[in-house]
C-alpha cells in the first residue's frame, strides 16, 4: 500500500492485529490497550512509566492491558504491538509470568537491533525484523501461553459477531459456565472484560476502515461508535494519542498495511 504522506519521517506497519512504528519521536499520555508492547531503543535510551514509576531503559516488554507511558529522546525507538490472540504472542507471553512489564536483557536488545534493516524499511524487511524480535523473546520463554478453551470459545464467538454481539447469558451457556464465572474467567485470562474486548474489536474495525480511505465519521459509526468524537476519545485512551497523529491524514507517519503476518 502507498504511504499516507510522502514527506513523513515515521512509518507505521500494520499486519492483522500487529503493528510496528519506527522513526518517530514519541511522547504520549498514560494509556492501556489489549496488545502487548515491545519497546527497543536503537539510539538513546527511552523513559518508560507504569503508573507513577519511571525507568530509563533500552528494552521493555509490556503485558496486555497495562497502563503505560513512553518518552523518547530521539526517533530511534522501535515500538512493536503484538496481538495477544495470535500465535506470535503465545510464543513469548510467559516471559511476563503475571508481571505488568519486564526489562529485556542487554543481549536480547542487541540481538533485536542487529536484525534491523541496514537499508530502507521496506514492508518485507519490516516483517522479517518483527519476526526476529518475536524469535529472540521466545528463546527464553518457559513455554507457550495457554488459555482456558472455554474462554477461547467465547472470544471467537465475540470476534465473529462483534457487530451484533450476543447476550452474555447465551455466551455463558455456550461455554457451559454461569454468567458470573464466565465474566470472572474472561477477565482473568485476557486482562479485560467482555465489554472492553468488544470495544477493542470496534477500534480495530474503525482503523481498518480508515486505512481504506473511509472518513473518520463514517468509520466510527460503521464500527459501532456513537460518533467520531467517541471513537477519538477511546483511541486516545488506548494509545495515548489522537487517531490523526498516527493514522489517516497524519503528516508525520506513513502507514503501510501489510498482506502477511509474522507467525
Amino acid at each position: 500500500m502507498s504511504p499516507r504522506a510522502s514527506d513523513a519521517s515515521g512509518r507505521l506497519y500494520v499486519a492483522g492485529g500487529h503493528a510496528m512504528m519506527v522513526g518517530c519521536h514519541i511522547q504520549n499520555l498514560p494509556h492501556a490497550h489489549y496488545n502487548a508492547s515491545i519497546l527497543v531503543a536503537t539510539g538513546e535510551p527511552f523513559r518508560f512509566a507504569h503508573g507513577d514509576d519511571w525507568v530509563t531503559s533500552r528494552g521493555v516488554l509490556v503485558a496486555p492491558c497495562v497502563s503505560q507511558q513512553l518518552e523518547t529522546a530521539d526517533d530511534k525507538v522501535v515500538v512493536m504491538q503484538v496481538d495477544p490472540d495470535r500465535g506470535s504472542y503465545r510464543r513469548f507471553g510467559e516471559r511476563l509470568q503475571g508481571r505488568p512489564w519486564v526489562e529485556l536483557e542487554v543481549d536480547e536488545c542487541r540481538a533485536i537491533t542487529r536484525a534491523m534493516p541496514n537499508k530502507e524499511w521496506t514492508p518485507s524487511r519490516a516483517i522479517r525484523f518483527f519476526q526476529r524480535a518475536i524469535d529472540v523473546l521466545a528463546e527464553r520463554a518457559p513455554g507457550p501461553v495457554r488459555r482456558d478453551p472455554r474462554v477461547e470459545k467465547v472470544r471467537e464467538l465475540l470476534l465473529r459477531n462483534f457487530e451484533h454481539p450476543p447476550r452474555v447469558d447465551w455466551l455463558a451457556r455456550k461455554a457451559a459456565l454461569s454468567v458470573s464465572r464466565l465474566q470472572h474467567l474472561f477477565k482473568k485470562e485476557l486482562g479485560l472484560s467482555l465489554s472492553q474486548y468488544l470495544l477493542w474489536l470496534r477500534v480495530g474495525r474503525a482503523v481498518q476502515l480508515l486505512e481504506r480511505g473511509v472518513s473518520l465519521t463514517e468509520a466510527a459509526i460503521a464500527a459501532g461508535f456513537s460518533d467520531s468524537a467517541h471513537f477519538s476519545r477511546t483511541f486516545r485512551k488506548m494509545f495515548g494519542q489522537r487517531p490523526s497523529a498516527m493514522l489517516k491524514d497524519s503528516s508525520s507517519v506513513q502507514v503501510f498495511i501489510l498482506p502477511h503476518q509474522p507467525r
